[in-house]
């Protein structure tokens, strides 16, 4: 039989969703013979460097941390992943790279971001070498994609200076610039009117920290991995330096030595806090964490009993249980309330702004030493039963077994910022270093639920916290420390916004209270997961990573090596069912089926 054309795969997006497609698909090409299947090309699009993306370029600060452990993150089947998703010619993950590219591999170390990038952009080029060694053309185009448009069978995908031609298209496009949303768009026009400098939701890497002056004052919305980022940046990165100290106390470990370059950072969040430290303890999950209560049996009982769930009426009491048992296991006594364990300046007062930094520095010494005690905190303990709760919640949210308005209500509404504030925070060096700052008067703090605005007749930024009295602060800068919302409908993107405004993509939409609400992700099918058009058929456009919140959760964070297929290593299964279907679709002689005639989505 006779080869028909070749069969062309347009992936948009070269960062670590489009490069683990790039390794799924080389194990698929490698499981059959050329003669099995057309001649495939693959079209690679990104501006960004190919492998890493943006976010974990090799060339950014070396002082950005990744807040997972050297063992954790993997962009490709390792370990017992492989006994579900073979592995292909250039199949390891990040710590199995880390020994040949002379980086440290201690599995409990957090690398740089840099490093990761490195191990993406290496197996980006290893999966495009062994597919071209295969007879599969692999080209890489450093262009942002700008339109997708049906082209007969096939897509037309559009870039500044060019259109091509694809039989399947990858979406991997990960981050995305956002629209502002009400509040920081009034914040932003009026920093305009006033000569200020406001600076919106961004990935970190694109920001410009020079712009903060020496001594001047800045104004930061958000705690967690963002604000960490932008306080290395403008200390350390600026010449400042923190001394270790001798035979420290845990949270006490660095002084602060101030190069005279670093600007004055206030910040603030709702908590009052940033992000708890993760755990000393060993592991992405501890060892000794066990689920008593919420384990397989009592879900599928559950699930057999009621279908969908409820996360509130059936699911949390079980975690309450769970996180309850193991502080009691660990030591601790009495009931341990994780809510407030989260809020722990809920319904207090401070009668002056320098009695909350005392309040603060407490709990940031505080906070370290629990982290440093590992198995001997049991508040640490029990937040990591939390952590290990939410993996079984991430594969009951991908196996729809809870209701959608209980997903948009519960899960999404309070228990993820419960859980991303107590366990995906930093590792415990950042606590310990704004300690040191605190300590040092480079970083102050606003009280909890702070407010912020722009006072017109100063023409200046101001934040106060009701909590605090007299702490009323004014800045010529405001930066939101935190990524760009997760929000096809926001999106930025040209590709994104043509290809809602044409109908081939559509947000999804929940019912909850009898209310439509539309939802962060596009609306897709069952895995592998295709865009489902206005018109509710699906072609052959594949989505990956971040805009699959729609049916998953928690999608932003890396595949787990060695972890679940479907739970913690779920982006890699969805990767493989792409690039299984595309294979199929590629086989010689099988018909390819028609974007406009798709079969209709059930």
């Amino acid at each position: 039989m006779s080869n028909q054309h070749e069969y062309v795969i347009a992936v948009v997006g070269a960062g670590p969703r489009g490069t683990s497609f790039l390794e799924r698909l080389l194990a698929h090409v490698e499981r059959c013979s050329p003669g099995q299947r057309r001649k495939l090309r693959v079209l690679v699009f990104d501006p960004a460097p190919h492998g890493s993306g943006r976010v974990w370029a090799p060339q950014q600060s070396p002082l950005y941390l990744m807040n997972t452990p050297a063992s954790f993150p993997t962009a490709a089947p390792s370990g017992g992943t492989r006994r579900s998703l073979p592995a292909s010619s250039c199949s390891i993950s990040f710590l199995e790279f880390c020994a040949s590219a002379g980086f440290d591999d201690d599995a409990a170390s957090y690398p740089t971001r840099s490093q990761y990038g490195t191990y993406l952009a290496w197996l980006n080029k290893e999966a495009s070498a062994h597919l071209r060694g295969r007879g599969v053309s692999v080209e890489h185009i450093a262009e942002e994609v700008t339109g997708l448009v049906p082209h007969n069978d096939q897509y037309l995908v559009e870039t500044a200076h060019a259109g091509r031609t694809a039989d399947a298209v990858v979406l991997a496009i990960g981050h995305l610039e956002a629209d502002l949303a009400a509040g920081p768009a009034h914040l932003a026009a009026e920093a305009e009117q006033h000569g200020l400098h406001y600076q919106g939701p961004a990935i970190p890497t694109t920001v410009d920290y020079r712009l903060f002056g020496p001594g001047e004052n800045v104004l930061v919305r958000g705690l967690g991995l963002n604000f960490f980022d932008l306080m290395i940046q403008v200390t350390a990165g600026r010449g400042g330096q923190f001394r270790l100290n001798q035979d420290p106390a845990p949270g006490q470990r660095y002084t602060y030595e101030p190069s005279g370059k670093e600007p004055h950072l206030i910040a603030g969040s709702r908590r009052g806090t940033p992000y708890r430290a993760k755990t000393l303890a060993p592991g992405f999950v501890p060892g000794g964490i066990r689920l008593q209560h919420l384990t397989p049996q009592a879900i599928n009982t559950l699930i057999t009993n009621h279908h969908q769930l409820d996360f509130t009426t059936h699911l949390w009491p079980l975690i309450e249980q769970d996180v309850q048992e193991t502080y009691t296991q660990y030591g601790g006594s009495g009931v341990f309330d994780v809510i407030a364990f989260a809020k722990p300046f809920q319904h207090q007062s401070w009668a002056s702004p320098q009695e909350y930094q005392h309040t603060l520095i407490q709990w940031l010494e505080d906070d370290a030493a629990s982290s440093a005690a590992g198995t001997g905190s049991p508040e640490k303990m029990a937040t990591n039963a939390l952590h290990a709760a939410r993996l079984e919640i991430k594969k009951l949210v991908a196996e729809q077994s809870i209701r959608q308005s209980s997903l948009l209500r519960d899960v999404e509404g309070w228990f993820e910022p419960l859980v991303e504030g107590l366990a995906s925070g930093p590792p415990l060096q950042r606590i310990e270093e704004v300690a040191a700052l605190a300590r040092a008067g480079i970083v102050e703090f606003l009280g909890p639920e702070p407010v912020y605005g722009v006072d017109t007749t100063q023409g200046a930024f101001i934040a106060d916290s009701a909590a605090v009295h007299g702490a009323r602060y004014t800045a010529e800068h405001m930066i939101e420390a935190m990524m760009p919302p997760n929000r096809v409908s926001q999106a930025k993107s040209p590709l994104v916004r043509g290809m809602l405004a044409q109908g081939l993509a559509t947000p999804a939409v929940i019912e909850s209270g009898g209310q439509a609400h539309v939802h962060r992700g596009f609306n897709v099918t069952a895995q592998p997961h295709r865009l489902i058009h206005a018109d509710r058929t699906a072609g052959q456009i594949y989505v990956l990573g971040l805009q699959l919140s729609s049916v998953q959760w928690g999608t932003a964070i890396a595949a787990e090596a060695g972890g679940d297929t479907r739970g913690s290593a779920r982006s890699l299964t969805d990767a493989d069912a792409a690039a299984a279907e595309i294979t199929s679709a590629a086989a010689q002689g099988q018909h390819l089926p028609s974007v406009q005639n798709a079969a209709r989505v059930q």
